[in-house]
């Protein structure tokens, strides 16, 4: 089988996370299951259509800011954005990575359609104040077969207050239940992401004591949407569970299937160090 070309397109990071490190992991996760060869750029503005028909999926891992409360977002350029959406469109696919799942109310309405699930900072979006929770499998799917209905998830962000584009057909795999106690704590909201809440009750934010998707599948035109805001750090990306849907899900945005399992953890390949794929010494 053929291995998958993946362009992962970075560069423009939140300043918390430390991308370059992220990237490195993600490079060494995705191509330790032999499905994938990824190829990494820093530089997507300029890219045109021929660049993108090169690869089968694109994965985002980029904010377009160095900081929530920053005022401009970063765009790739007229050239490079109506390449990515043509591609999508015309059958390509996408993955959409973490903080990747933010975009900012100046962007046009293409963005939102595509990406399905979205937060902006203007629409009350937020991050919970907890960073352990329990992230329940909301969807029967190829991508999502076989796992835990509730996996642990630990030190890691949920982006609560998420919208939905009107025209997505969306279908959320996973959730985290937002729950309104965990936001009365000293420091929120922290000044650094200024969260809408209308009157300055907590029970005002959008979304609170409701599941907020964290994962999910979206089409644009002919191409395929897979995303998941979790991932902030190597905490979650050693989680099995966690792994197994990110690696599914950029194969089904590569291709529309889904051939991955779980690494096999029988017999030497106990031994095999983390990212556990390619049994030991591979």
């Amino acid at each position: 089988m053929d291995k998958l070309k993946i362009l992962l397109v970075t560069g423009e990071v939140a300043i918390e996370h430390d991308y370059r490190d992220i990237n490195k992991n993600l490079l060494k996760l995705i191509e330790s299951t032999g499905r994938f060869d990824v190829r990494v750029t820093e530089a997507f503005k300029g890219s045109t259509i021929e660049t993108l028909r090169d690869y089968d999926a694109v994965f985002l891992n980029y904010d377009g800011k160095e900081l929530p409360s920053d005022k401009v977002y970063k765009r790739w350029g007229e050239t490079t954005e109506a390449a990515f959406f043509q591609y999508i469109s015309e059958g390509g696919g996408v993955a959409i990575y973490h903080s990747s799942v933010w975009l900012d109310e100046s962007l046009p309405d293409m963005f939102k359609k595509l990406w399905g699930i979205y937060l902006t900072n203007q629409s009350g979006a937020r991050r919970m104040p907890k960073g352990d929770f329990i992230m329940k499998v909301m969807a029967e799917s190829p991508i999502t077969e076989g796992l835990e209905k509730e996996i642990f998830i630990v030190n890691d962000d949920l982006f609560a207050g998420v919208s939905q584009h009107p025209e997505a057909q969306v279908e959320v795999l996973a959730a985290v239940y937002d729950e309104i106690d965990n936001y009365r704590v000293p420091g929120f909201p922290p000044p650094h992401h200024p969260v809408v809440m209308p009157g300055g009750k907590l029970e005002n934010l959008p979304g609170v004591n409701t599941d907020q998707p964290v994962c999910w599948t979206n089409r644009y035109g002919e191409g395929r949407v897979f995303a998941h805001s979790l991932g902030h750090d190597m905490d979650t990306l050693r989680r099995i569970p966690y792994m197994v849907m990110l690696l599914r899900g950029l194969e089904w945005a590569a291709t529309g299937k889904v051939t991955l399992g779980p690494p096999d953890r029988t017999g030497q390949n106990r031994l095999s160090k983390w990212p556990y794929y390619g049994g030991v010494g591979k």
